[in-house]
């Protein structure tokens, strides 16, 4: 058997994992880049009319033969782990014919942002496992593993084949809400792992005080409970386990969550795969706002905004009971009550990795809009990372998903083994 990373070995971002048995291709993951060759923000727009082998996409689409739509299909399945789009977003590149394997929550939030035009990904042959069950391409046998993680309905994969147990651990965390996960994976890991696929996304970073979804309740608990204060809160409308937490910490203190209508769109075409997903209809301490921006547009084209209207309020409305409101955050709401003069006695609680905060700090700092960070990584600490591995006792551990390869080492011995983007290496 050959594995071969495409890009992920040096890298956040971009994952993009190749298994090559002596009769089957199969391929874990096709996501964007997050970072340049420079280690700037990757811009999106140019990924936008890819050609394979055009020299202005060098370093965009993987050099993989038999993958991409213009090419004779060579691969007999891809896997993607979990709806972030470093994971899944080069997957509109792909030969249509390939069939690709993800969770229904996957599936369903991938095909949201297909709607909204945020990615061009428009999957047509999607096979939809389920974790804990077993099913094969080619010759490989796969068992998905649902992990906790920011990204909803994320998975693991054991994949078996030639005599070989190779464990991808996907980006995953063991201080979310589904923590059980992670504590059943390490109380009764699995036995007779040859490899282990390991993230690596918080190795080489500052160590920070290791704090839990939990917290992040209980602490937006202690700010909803401030009087006179209206809030605003940044976060990514797909980050489930962050709704919940907000919406928990509002009913805990009697404040009115108000979410556009894409957000609610989002929790709404979630809501047969888990019934603890905050909705419009639960009537108490939820309302949204139509907002008038290009996603309210598009569910009103598409007549899915007037499922939301009992849960309508208006700007007016609002401003009755400014002071016992959280507002999710959008360029379109924060853009709206400023033309209006509505950001006075504000806080942003800012819940989003804070690399992003640049993008926005001009407009609230202009507005005198005090912020507020109220965060935990979607990625495992240090300490889990190790846990894994311990628990797990692979013969080998390679990198991925890590800016610090090197550092693996340091952390988890000498059975880490280094591997280049794109060199073929046999297991």
């Amino acid at each position: 058997m050959k594995l071969t990373i495409h890009r992920g070995a040096k890298e956040i971002g971009g994952t993009c994992i190749e298994l090559q048995s002596t009769s089957s291709r199969i391929l874990i993951d096709f996501g964007l880049p997050l970072i340049d060759a420079n280690g700037e923000s990757f811009p999106r727009q140019r990924t936008r009319n890819l050609t394979v082998g055009d020299p202005a996409h060098q370093g965009i689409l993987p050099s993989i033969d038999g993958l991409y739509d213009n090419q004779n299909p060579l691969f007999d399945g891809i896997l993607v782990s979990h709806p972030h789009p470093d994971h899944y977003g080069l997957l509109g590149h792909v030969n249509p014919s390939i069939p690709v394997y993800m969770s229904d929550g996957c599936k369903r939030l991938i095909g949201i942002s297909g709607f909204f035009s945020q990615t061009q990904c428009d999957l047509k042959n999607v096979v939809t496992i389920k974790p804990w069950q077993p099913f094969k391409i080619g010759d490989f046998g796969i068992t998905p593993y649902l992990v906790d993680h920011s990204g909803f309905d994320a998975l693991a994969f054991l994949i078996e084949g030639e005599g070989k147990r190779i464990f991808y651990s996907g980006d995953f965390r063991g201080h979310g809400r589904k923590k059980v996960l992670f504590d059943h994976m390490t109380e009764k890991p699995l036995p007779n792992i040859d490899y282990l696929i390991l993230e690596g996304t918080t190795i080489g970073r500052d160590p920070v005080e290791h704090r839990t979804e939990l917290d992040v309740e209980n602490e937006l608990l202690e700010l909803f409970r401030k009087p006179a204060t209206q809030f605003f809160i940044a976060c990514s409308s797909q980050n489930i386990d962050r709704i919940v937490s907000i919406y928990r910490a509002c009913v805990r203190s009697n404040r009115i969550f108000v979410m556009d209508p894409y957000t609610a769109f989002v929790l709404h075409e979630l809501r047969s795969i888990s019934r603890n997903i905050p909705q419009f209809d639960w009537e108490k301490n939820i309302q949204v706002f139509f907002i008038p921006n290009g996603y309210t547009k598009r569910l009103a084209a598409d007549k899915s905004l007037f499922t939301f209207r009992s849960a309508k309020i208006s700007y007016a409305e609002m401003q009755r009971m400014r002071t016992n409101l959280v507002i999710k955050d959008s360029f379109a709401m924060r853009e709206y009550f400023a033309r209006k003069n509505g950001l006075v006695d504000t806080t942003l609680i800012y819940s989003l990795w804070e690399g992003y905060l640049p993008e926005d700090e001009d407009f609230w700092t202009k507005n005198k809009v005090p912020i507020t960070k109220v965060h935990v990584s979607g990625h495992a600490y240090v300490e889990d990372l190790k846990k894994l591995a311990a628990a797990m006792k692979p013969q080998y551990i390679i990198p991925n998903h890590t800016l610090y390869p090197d550092q693996f080492a340091r952390y988890f011995g000498t059975n880490v083994r280094l591997i280049k983007d794109g060199e073929p290496i046999k297991l």
